[in-house]
């Protein structure tokens, strides 16, 4: 399995990120969000070609740019998943499903700090936040050993956070912090072995210390950057045995 980090709806990039998970014999692609941004037809076309050409299944959750006023319009299937195109799932917020007897969590979502830039309905959507009503639901919902996110949960301090910020309001840094704080609040219900995200553009690793549990937490990088520092492949014997991801992965 692949996991990527942010793509910004970069048509070369994601393609080209795409035949590097196959060279390293990876099937299934999750990526960590920042994935679409207005989701167009030739974005998506090229993509879901890719894929096809290369035998896989990009799944991916939501970031905080993305149109979420299309995105949340497209249809849930019957197995909790949004088609985009026969390759290209959008992996819902508290979406779980299992490889193996590893237990998978997908949440998505974190807060722009730049949106004061932005226009709202255009570049910002008021979506991208998390919102107590996910917290409840997701962490109420029970354990899972792998969480793929956007966004970092608070009590992490990876490289280069705090320069990425610099200059910012501190309303908008406090907004930012107030979405890490309840991602926390879900980790912390749900306890994950291992934890990557996207959002911040740095990979690096870092040790999670909760009460009652311990979290290895993986940063990926952003299109631009090696694609080395954007994808990592997890061999599934790591993980447990491949189930398939929805029925775009089904043979």
């Amino acid at each position: 399995m692949a996991i990527a980090g942010d793509w910004h709806a970069n048509t070369r990039y994601g393609t080209e990120a795409i035949a590097h998970a196959r060279k390293r014999n990876a099937d299934v692609v999750v990526q960590l969000g920042d994935f679409g941004f207005t989701f167009t037809e030739p974005y998506l076309n090229a993509l879901d070609g890719a894929l096809e050409e290369h035998d896989l299944v990009l799944g991916f959750v939501d970031g905080n740019h993305e149109n979420f006023d299309w995105l949340l319009a497209q249809p849930i299937a019957p197995d909790g998943l949004r088609y985009l195109r026969d390759r290209i799932v959008h992996l819902p917020r508290g979406f779980r499903w299992s490889w193996g007897e590893t237990r998978c969590l997908a949440v998505g979502g974190a807060y722009s700090i730049d949106r004061i830039l932005r226009m709202p309905g255009k570049a910002w959507w008021p979506q991208e936040v998390l919102t107590a009503d996910d917290v409840r639901d997701i962490a109420g919902a029970g354990g899972a050993d792998v969480m793929f996110c956007h966004d970092c949960p608070s009590g992490i301090t990876g490289p280069a956070m705090d320069r990425a910020r610099y200059g910012f309001p501190d309303a908008e840094l406090s907004a930012s912090e107030a979405n890490r704080a309840k991602l926390r609040q879900i980790v912390d219900g749900v306890r994950p072995h291992r934890l990557w995200h996207g959002h911040f553009h740095h990979r690096y690793q870092a040790i999670l210390e909760g009460i009652d549990y311990r979290t290895v937490v993986d940063g990926l990088g952003r299109d631009k950057g090696p694609i080395d520092n954007n994808m990592v492949v997890i061999n599934l014997d790591d993980l447990g045995r491949h189930r398939t991801l929805g029925k775009a992965c089904q043979t």
